[in-house]
């Protein structure tokens, strides 16, 4: 709704409005409908919980007295008398303590939600009312809503993986930045981080992605990723092509399966803080074949520098240079590491 509005409204109650002013008020009423009913419906909401009485307030005749204003076209006296001025003045401050009230109520009601926040380096893991897990990840918020009895809602900032405990007769819905993403019973990462392109990326079972306020829906499965396209506000539909990896940030598990050193370098900067210069861009071409399973970032790199003949070295500011010859052939790495004990 235009911000303008109840600037134009309050200044016609108390007598203050221009012919520009009366002019802008009616065109709103005229192009939307919602403008028009929208004094009725707030004023019926504050009535609902009998807060003030706002029965000096007639919303028909104050719209017909404005429309038979601007159709008259009759010149209109701004300066009123010291009796009228006060009238309106008082009719204007209910109207303006209406709507502030019901902002306020709004959120007084909205009790049902819970919220989760985490700080920087910090992630937090979540058991939900209905079994559902959540791993939050850092620098990120999640609120959820269950009093419904049709659905399950959530919003996030930030990023988080759900595996969502399965539930026809109540979908789970997740808002973020630009999605709306809704399951009955799968496992998902959904990033919105504003750094990074939203992004929704489904390990296992099937997830209904749409942008928010519009119809446009996208469906995917295991192993498919939906990203949104800021240029066109479009959804692009991916392959993943290293499916536990997108959760990786959780367990701290990596697995690759012929992965250029450019995407293990991704992922190993995601998930470390830390970025990655490559000073010979033939390096970023070898395949690597590995698994890492909570392994410091060192033990990784050592292990990757080793069997490509190439070397690590940390600078300032959480930056690595790789260096080396680079690969002629495919090479291959098998590493699997034993789960340590947390």
């Amino acid at each position: 709704m235009n911000p303008d509005f109840w600037v134009l409204v309050t200044k016609y109650l108390s007598n203050e409005a221009s012919e520009e002013d009366i002019n802008s008020l009616f065109l709103l009423l005229e192009t939307d409908k919602k403008y028009q009913i929208a004094l009725d419906e707030t004023i019926a909401k504050w009535n609902a919980v009998n807060a003030i009485d706002t029965k000096i307030f007639n919303t028909d005749a104050s719209k017909e007295a404005l429309f038979v204003k601007i159709n008259t076209k009759k010149k209109t006296n701004f300066f009123p008398s010291k009796s009228t001025y006060i009238a309106f003045s008082k009719i204007a401050a209910t109207l303006v303590l209406v709507l502030v009230s019901c902002f306020f109520l709004n959120n007084l009601l909205d009790t049902d939600w819970k919220e989760f926040k985490t700080a920087k380096n910090e992630k937090l893991k979540i058991v939900l009312p209905d079994s559902t897990l959540i791993w939050l990840n850092k620098n990120s918020s999640i609120s959820y809503n269950f009093s419904s009895k049709d659905k399950r809602l959530l919003k996030l900032e930030g990023e988080a993986f759900f595996d969502v405990k399965r539930n026809e007769q109540k979908p789970f819905i997740v808002e973020s930045q630009y999605f709306t993403t809704q399951v009955l019973g799968t496992s998902f990462n959904i990033n919105s981080n504003v750094n990074e392109k939203a992004s929704v990326s489904v390990i296992s079972g099937e997830v209904a992605v749409s942008i928010l306020n519009t119809s446009e829906l996208v469906l995917l499965e295991r192993g498919q990723k939906a990203v949104y396209d800021d240029t066109s506000n479009r959804i692009l539909k991916k392959i993943l092509l290293d499916v536990e990896n997108e959760m990786a940030w959780v367990d701290k598990t990596f697995v690759f399966n012929d992965t250029r050193l450019e995407s293990v370098l991704n992922y190993l900067s995601k998930n470390y803080a830390v970025n990655f210069e490559v000073n010979n861009p033939n390096l970023k071409n070898c395949l690597i074949t590995a698994n890492f399973r909570n392994e410091s970032l060192k033990n990784i790199l050592t292990i990757i520098c080793a069997s490509l003949d190439c070397e690590f070295k940390k600078v300032e500011h959480n930056t690595i240079i790789l260096s080396g010859n680079g690969c002629e052939k495919k090479p291959e790495i098998l590493v699997v590491s034993p789960a340590k004990n947390q």
